[in-house]
């Protein structure tokens, strides 16, 4: 199980989110500990560092691992802007909705710029852009902070969290999304969900999305295929 922490280290958001610098860290991890990668999972946004990570390996000469998508997503400039929203919704108990709504066309601003294709965007432009989302963003918890009577740094915890989050998603959007037979992934997806630039899914769970890591059928899909 990877537990990748993306935590900026600099002023520039955007420095450190290379796709295979981050993948080939992870597997020279496994390799120095002498582990052999036999599946590779990868959950929404993560689903293409997953598939680069299952494409390095058999590169390698380690193998081919099983590789399984769960609700794959790609990451353009319409997922990072839901997933603003949904931060951003998050302080509606304690902000005015004319607050919040500002807050989130202010995202949209910025994030309508990135298009679809975030790979291909310059470094310099993810950077400014990312830079802007966060002040947005920091405004916001700012006023939350001021809500609850709550002192600085419980608001520079929730700013760094999203900063880190931010660097994920970029992570991933660099990765960008691959053909439906690379590495041949098994895709499986809750009730509702299109696997959009991941091919057709394999198999549907009839769950919501919140409930489809724990379903006892996913994990049995997941058992057929990794041993």
């Amino acid at each position: 199980m990877w537990q990748p922490v993306f935590m900026p280290q600099t002023d520039d958001p955007v420095e450190g989110t290379d796709p295979d610098v981050c993948v080939r860290g992870w597997l020279d991890d496994l390799r120095d500990a002498g582990l052999e990668v036999c599946g590779v999972l990868g959950y929404c946004a993560g689903a293409a560092l997953a598939l680069r990570a299952a494409e390095l390996v058999k590169e390698s000469g380690q193998g081919d691992p099983a590789l399984i998508l769960f609700d794959p997503a790609r990451v353009d400039s319409e997922v990072i802007q839901e997933l603003f929203v949904t931060s951003a919704e998050g302080y509606a108990e304690l902000l005015p909705p004319e607050r919040i709504e500002a807050a989130v066309s202010a995202a949209a601003s910025i994030t309508d710029s990135l298009g679809e294709d975030i790979g291909r965007r310059p470094a310099g432009t993810l950077t400014d852009a990312m830079r802007e989302l966060q002040h947005v963003y920091d405004g916001v918890v700012r006023d939350a902070c001021a809500a609850l009577g709550a002192d600085e740094e419980v608001g520079k915890g929730f700013s760094e969290r999203f900063a880190a989050f931010l660097s994920y998603l970029i992570t991933a959007g660099r990765a960008g999304a691959y053909p439906a037979d690379s590495g041949k992934p098994m895709i499986v997806v809750s009730q509702n969900h299109v696997p959009e630039g991941f091919g057709v899914a394999s198999h549907r769970v009839p769950v919501p999305r919140a409930e489809l890591l724990a379903d006892p059928a996913t994990a049995r899909l997941v058992a057929e295929v990794v041993r």
